[in-house]
């Protein structure tokens, strides 16, 4: 698959159907609102901005070719972020497939543009419910269905199918809801302050640790016995107490 082109499509959707539309209204509320856009090499895709004042509304929306990659493979595409909402919120009738994946994902980041224009984005509070009441405003006008289909038109241009690309829907709930087997741990599954421990045997005498913070793909954990250890870790490498080996 072409992931690297498919990111590039996405980025110049979102300046086409999102941001252009927008920029009269995003330098009235401030004048220096600017976005630029690119492909990133790594999976990382997020909105960026200038910090050397509160004025400085000057943005990056960066696509990652390898996230296209990671959401091509229907078992990684589950446990993004975008993936989860899509599945708990019903945006795109909950059809967890690559295309409505992708889609949800330009509009998802763009969410992360109207919150730094209105100045609204905390670094302790990003997913909020101001975030989430912005998402639920752009998929329930037109914008989303136009974005999603030209998409798909764009993709096909160039011989990929996204739709062909989905998740049954009985993984999609066994993952996205943590009923998958063998008492694996989804982002969909962990809360924040849960106590679980490592599922590697040469982390076992870390002992317990708790959940603080659930970023795109993995949990920061800090060591119960001693909170000022942490670690970054994925849900599946993570157990609960009466799961564990």
């Amino acid at each position: 698959m072409k992931h690297r082109l498919i990111a590039r499509i996405m980025c110049d959707l979102t300046d086409e159907l999102l941001w252009k539309p927008r920029i009269e209204w995003a330098r009235k509320h401030n004048r220096t609102a600017d976005l630029k856009f690119r492909v990133g090499d790594g999976k990382r895709t997020c909105v960026t901005h200038r910090k050397n004042s509160d004025e400085d509304c000057r943005m990056t929306l960066t696509i990652g070719a390898l996230m296209v990659e990671s959401k091509a493979n229907p078992m990684e595409m589950c446990m993004w972020r975008t993936s989860v909402e899509l599945h708990e919120r019903g945006y795109y009738g909950g059809q967890l497939n690559l295309l409505n994946a992708l889609a949800h994902c330009i509009i998802h980041e763009f969410g992360h543009v109207v919150q730094v224009v209105l100045g609204r984005r905390y670094e302790s509070s990003v997913h909020n419910h101001e975030f989430y009441a912005i998402l639920d405003r752009i998929h329930a006008s037109p914008v989303a269905g136009q974005l999603r289909d030209e998409l798909s038109r764009r993709c096909l241009d160039i011989g990929v199918d996204l739709q062909a690309n989905s998740v049954n829907k009985t993984t999609v709930s066994a993952i996205l809801d943590g009923k998958a087997a063998e008492g694996i741990l989804t982002m969909g599954s962990i809360r924040v302050g849960q106590r679980l421990f490592f599922r590697d045997p040469k982390l076992s005498d870390v002992g317990q640790v708790m959940v603080k913070e659930k970023r795109r793909t993995r949990v920061l954990v800090e060591q119960v016995a001693r909170p000022n250890q942490r670690w970054l870790a994925k849900p599946h490498g993570l157990v609960d107490k009466k799961s564990r080996p």
